[in-house]
C-alpha cells in the first residue's frame, strides 16, 4: 500500500480471540510506524482472560493491504542449507584455523530462536512450516534429511522457495488442503501473532501432526519489559499486522485449551527488538534523516559484530525471563484422550 494512501480498509469488531469474551478495555492506540500504511489502530485487553489484541481489526480480506512489497520477511530469499546466517558463516570461514574462537562465537550467538526437535521417525521425518517466506528454514530442514512442505500467503515469497525446488503452497493454513496426521513437526516462526483465529489455527495444527508430533513456534513477548518501556515504538507491536499480543501465561493456556501437552517456553537470547525500537523512534523524531531506516534494514542481515555487542543484554534478559521473543515447544498427545 503506498505511503499516504487514503484507501478505506474494512475493519471488524471482534470479541476476544482466545476466550470469546466481548468485554475489553482500550490500552493503547497507534499507527503503522514502520511502513506508513494509513489508519490508527487500537489495542484492547480482554476483561476475562487479559489477552491483548487489535480491535477493531482489518478483516481477512483486507489484512493483505498492510503487507507492502518491501515487508521484511517476504523479501528474504532462501539461504544455503545451514543453520547459520551468512555473516556467521563468513566470520567462521575467516577464523577456521582458530576453532575455539569459532565455537565460542556460535555459543554466544545462539539465540534459541529456531529449535528443531528430534523426530520420532528414524528415516525422512516430515516437517511443515507455516509462513515459510522464501524457504530459508525449509532449506535447513531439508539439509538435515527432512521431507519438507511450506505454506506462504505471499505469492512472491513462495515463488522464491519454489525456485529452490521446495514444496510450498501459496495461501494460508485455512485455504490449503493438507492431510491430517501427516507431519512429525510443524513450525511457525513469528506467525501466530498475525492470525485472526489462534485457537482455530492451533486445532488445525494438532490435526496435521502425527501422534506425539511436535509444534514449535515463536511469538513476541508482550509480557516483557520492552513492551511496557517502549510503548508505541516497541518494534514487535507492528500495528496492525500483529493482531495478537501474547504473554507466556496466555500461550500456555491457549495450547492447553487446543489439546497440546508438554509445553515448554524458552526466552530467546535476542535483543533485536531493541534495535528496531530505536529505529522506529529515530524515524518518528527525525523524519528527514536515514538513521532509523538504516537500523531497521540492519535487522534483515545482522552482522557478527552487532550480534556480539548485543549478546550480554540478550543473555541477561533471557536469564531473568524478560526476553522480547519466545520460542515455544508443545506436543500432540501420543494417544487420543
Amino acid at each position: 500500500m503506498p505511503n499516504g494512501s487514503q484507501e478505506v480498509v474494512e475493519l471488524e469488531e471482534t470479541p476476544c480471540p482466545l476466550c470469546g469474551c466481548d468485554a475489553a478495555r482500550p490500552i493503547r492506540r497507534g499507527r503503522d510506524l514502520c511502513y506508513g500504511c494509513p489508519g490508527e489502530f487500537q489495542l484492547v485487553q480482554c476483561g476475562a482472560c487479559r489477552h491483548v489484541y487489535v480491535n477493531p481489526r482489518p478483516t481477512r480480506a483486507s489484512i493483505g493491504r498492510f503487507y507492502p512489497p518491501e515487508y521484511g520477511p517476504h523479501g528474504c530469499p532462501a539461504v544455503a542449507a545451514t543453520s547459520e546466517i551468512p555473516e556467521r558463516r563468513s566470520f567462521r570461514k575467516r577464523l577456521r584455523h582458530i576453532g575455539w574462537i569459532s565455537r565460542s562465537y556460535d555459543w554466544i550467538a545462539e539465540s534459541r530462536g529456531h529449535i528443531i526437535p528430534v523426530p520420532m521417525a528414524t528415516v525422512a521425518p516430515r516437517g511443515l512450516e507455516i509462513g515459510c517466506a522464501g524457504g530459508a528454514f525449509l532449506e535447513i530442514l531439508r539439509a538435515r534429511g527432512w521431507l519438507v512442505t511450506g505454506v506462504e500467503p505471499s505469492a512472491a515469497a513462495a515463488g522464491q522457495a519454489q525456485q529452490s525446488g521446495l514444496d510450498v503452497h501459496v495461501g494460508t493454513l485455512e485455504s490449503v488442503a493438507l492431510p491430517d496426521a501427516e507431519f512429525d513437526a510443524v513450525f511457525a516462526w513469528m506467525v501466530v501473532e498475525h492470525v485472526h483465529d489462534p485457537p482455530g489455527t492451533l486445532k488445525r495444527i494438532l490435526r496435521l501432526l502425527k501422534p506425539a508430533g511436535t509444534f514449535v513456534f515463536s511469538v513476541p513477548n508482550f509480557g516483557c519489559w520492552e513492551a511496557a518501556f517502549a510503548g508505541r515504538y516497541w518494534w514487535a507491536l507492528d500495528l496492525p499486522r500483529h493482531l495478537q499480543h501474547f504473554t507466556p501465561r496466555a500461550v500456555r493456556r491457549m495450547l492447553r485449551d487446543a489439546g497440546f501437552e508438554g509445553v515448554e517456553i524458552v526466552h530467546q537470547r535476542n535483543a533485536f527488538n531493541l534495535v528496531g525500537t530505536v529505529g522506529l523512534w529515530l524515524m518518528a523524531c527525525f523524519p528527514g534523516k536515514s538513521w532509523g531506516r538504516r537500523l531497521i534494514h540492519y535487522l534483515d542481515n545482522p552482522r557478527a559484530g552487532g550480534i556480539l555487542a548485543l549478546a550480554p543484554l540478550a543473555w541477561f534478559f533471557a536469564a531473568i525471563h524478560q526476553g522480547g521473543r519466545l520460542t515455544v515447544i508443545a506436543r500432540k498427545p501420543a494417544t487420543a484422550s
